[in-house]
């Protein structure tokens, strides 16, 4: 998905407007969630061991369960989901006790990109951090890596914004790390001098760069 993500990507931060980081909370913002397509559930009926199932959710949103064919489960929390699949069951059982638990979300994830060792999905888990997805992405690349300047894109509807977060100031705790939310993308920009270097190895292969870029002219 990165590949087709990073040309994307720069439109994005084109259009977005670059904030500093939503005010420091004490705990993660609300978040409620739903089930999507990939995620992987358990189901179980009271004192039925024969209805015990691990579920996918397909691609339509939609898991089969026995007795009741295929139910329609994106969109619903673990909780509705469970109310929705005791209401089916209730032509076939009284009153069944219904348990539902998420063991795995493919549908909400973070997306990281940029100078870290592996630019990918990571499961969204809530509480999760900056530097908690820049771990789990296999850390930054420090020769490389413009901490300063880190982005989180954040698109809602058509309105996308991109809040600008000191990773550097965070490791010196002089700064709070910022609190991310499913589809959030977290982009660690490369250093200018990194920049140079790809475009002057593009141009001649052949040729080390130069130690610096040149300065601008005034």
């Amino acid at each position: 998905m990165l590949p087709r993500l990073a040309p994307a990507l720069l439109l994005l931060l084109a259009g977005c407007t670059t904030l500093a980081p939503p005010p420091e909370e004490s705990a993660p913002p609300p978040f409620e969630f739903r089930l999507g397509p990939g995620d992987r559930i358990s189901v179980s009926v009271w004192g039925e061991k024969d209805l015990h199932r691990e579920l996918v959710l397909g691609p339509d949103g939609a898991a089969a369960f026995p007795l009741i064919g295929s139910v329609q489960l994106a969109g619903l929390t673990p909780d509705e989901a469970r109310v929705e699949l005791a209401k089916r069951l209730r032509s076939s059982y009284v009153d069944p006790v219904v348990s539902v638990s998420l063991l795995e979300s493919r549908s909400h994830v973070i997306h990281v990109a940029g100078e870290v060792a592996l630019p990918g999905s990571v499961p969204f888990v809530r509480g999760a951090t900056v530097l908690g997805v820049l771990g789990a992405a296999g850390g930054f690349l420090p020769a490389t890596a413009a901490l300063d300047q880190v982005r989180v894109i954040r698109a809602r509807l058509n309105d996308p914004h991109a809040f600008q977060v000191d990773v550097e100031a965070i490791l010196a705790g002089q700064a709070w790390d910022m609190w991310l939310l499913p589809g959030d993308v977290v982009y660690v920009p490369p250093r200018t001098l990194t920049r140079w270097n790809r475009w002057w190895r593009q141009a001649w292969p052949w040729s080390d760069p130069v130690d610096r870029p040149p300065a601008r002219a005034r």
